[in-house]
Parts: C-alpha cells; sequence; structure tokens
C-alpha cells in the first residue's frame, strides 16, 4: 500500500511541496503527515488542505516506501525536489522543478513534466512517460553544475537546454529535442533517439551525445565543432545492453547496428567533447 495524495483545489495558485518525500515522512503518523506544511501561493498550509491523505507510506524492508499523486497536478511544484530514497508516481502532468536536487530514489511521472526536471540532481531515476519542459537536468542560474549523476528517462519531447552544464548522468529522450542540447556540457551522456535542434553541445568541455535520427538537412552543430570517423561504435553496445534492462520502453537496437559520424568540439574548449551523428544511406 502508498501514501495516496489526492489534490482537492483547482485553483491558479502554485502549489510548492518541498518535504513531502518518502524519506522525509516515513516514521510519521498519517495525522502528523496531514499537518506538513506546503506552500500555497504565497502563504504556507497543512498538506491536508490541499490534498486528501489516505494509505500508508510502507516503512516495512521489504515494501520501498511509496507516495502516489493523483488529481491535476499541473501547478505542482518541486515535486519530490530533495529526495533521498523511495519511490514516488503520479496520476497526470505536473509542474516544474520536479526531482530538483534529488540523490536517491525513482521518480515515476505519467504525462508531461514543465521546466527543471532533475535540475542538479545528484542520483535517483526520474521517468517522464510524456514530454518535458526546458533544462531537463540543467544547473540553476549561477550554479556550477547541473545533473551530476542519475538518470532522467523522457519517453516524448524535451525542451531547450537538456542538459546543460550537466556532469555526470545520463538523459534519454525518445522524442525530439529542442535547441541547445548539451550546452556549457562537462560530462555525462545525453542520447536523443528523435530529431534534434540546432546548437547541439555548444561551448561542451567533454561528455558525449548521440543522436540517432538526426535530420541530414540541417546544420546541427557549431562551425566550431570537427569532423571525424564514421563506423559502427563498439562503446555503444554496453550502453545498449543497459539501457534494454533499465529503461526497455526505448529502442535503443540502432546503436548496435547504426553507422555514426563522429564530431569532436567544442573547439573553444579544447575539442574534448563528442557528439555522434547517425548516418543515413
Amino acid at each position: 500500500m502508498a501514501l495516496v495524495l489526492t489534490q482537492q483545489v483547482d485553483d491558479i495558485l502554485p502549489i510548492d511541496v518541498s518535504g513531502i518525500t518518502p524519506d522525509q515522512l516515513t516514521g510519521l503518523s498519517l495525522t502528523d503527515v496531514k499537518q506538513r506544511q506546503v506552500g500555497f501561493g504565497n502563504r504556507n498550509v497543512p498538506l491536508s488542505e490541499l490534498f486528501d491523505v489516505s494509505g500508508e507510506l510502507q516503512t516495512d524492508k521489504l515494501d520501498e516506501p511509496t507516495i502516489h499523486w493523483s488529481g491535476k497536478l499541473s501547478r505542482v511544484h518541486w515535486l519530490g525536489a530533495g529526495m533521498k530514497s523511495g519511490h514516488m508516481s503520479t496520476s497526470s502532468s505536473v509542474g516544474r522543478h520536479t526531482g530538483s536536487r534529488m540523490s536517491g530514489g525513482v521518480i515515476e511521472i505519467s504525462g508531461d513534466v514543465s521546466d527543471y526536471v532533475g535540475s542538479e540532481m545528484t542520483g535517483g531515476t526520474i521517468r517522464v512517460s510524456g514530454n518535458a519542459g526546458d533544462l531537463a537536468g540543467a544547473n540553476y542560474p549561477g550554479s556550477k553544475f547541473g545533473m551530476n549523476r542519475g538518470e532522467i528517462f523522457i519517453v516524448g519531447d524535451a525542451g531547450k537546454g537538456t542538459g546543460q552544464r550537466m556532469r555526470r548522468g545520463t538523459i534519454v529522450v525518445g522524442g525530439n529535442c529542442e535547441k541547445f542540447a548539451g550546452w556549457d556540457m562537462l560530462a555525462g551522456t545525453i542520447l536523443v533517439l528523435g530529431q534534434c535542434e540546432g546548437e547541439v553541445g555548444i561551448n561542451m568541455s567533454r561528455g558525449t551525445i548521440i543522436l540517432t535520427n538526426a535530420n541530414p538537412s540541417q546544420s546541427l552543430l557549431p562551425p566550431t565543432f570537427s569532423e571525424g570517423a564514421t563506423g559502427r561504435v563498439p562503446l555503444f553496445r554496453p550502453l545498449t545492453q543497459w539501457l534494454e534492462k533499465v529503461a526497455p520502453e526505448f529502442d535503443v537496437s540502432s546503436l548496435v547496428d547504426g553507422q555514426f559520424t563522429q564530431h569532436h568540439g567544442d573547439a573553444i574548449k579544447d575539442s574534448r567533447g563528442e557528439v555522434f551523428i547517425a548516418t543515413r544511406s
């Protein structure tokens, strides 16, 4: 059984649910959970004022502590922010900063997620069945690093700046990706299975970006990238095997079977990053 939080208000005001995570609620009674404070516009209110609270948070060693969110959640922000362990799921799309700075556990979003999903996360897994907004796995303004370990799996499309300043970890986008994927990237892996807009990898220092379905008529890279060899990439085989195990919702067979051209850049950062673009016959 999970702790079930069902939204009871339909309001234009944003709801900040920071701190409502399995690791923060473990050991609390249902009465105490209901009294936890959440942000509602410019004031704090008890969780039970906005959500019906039912079920229980499992603490048995055989059952992972689980929270399920239901209702119209598009104005619910910071869901899973700072989460350290446990499991969270939703029945609908959610707002900004989902999984921000999380360090462990799993968040599963049934629907879309807004901007800054997984920003500055240091561990854990986020799964999005729909689309993601801008700056998935990115850094916040003024911060040195974006995501630094962990995985973000987006079945649909992703917005601008995916993986901006990411230092470690993996982002997989099953659909299309807007401009500036891997902007200022420091390390890690970004895999885009759909098409991708321009300025890929701009100002990247290190890291790997893989585009399996790029539009051959479109200029995707900054002019400061240089073209390398074309062929199969043996190192993609262990990546494929891992993804088939942990994220079977994606078809990654083309990583092993396809031909890729390697591009080195960004030259203004000593060309130590790499972007692999699938060739088309």
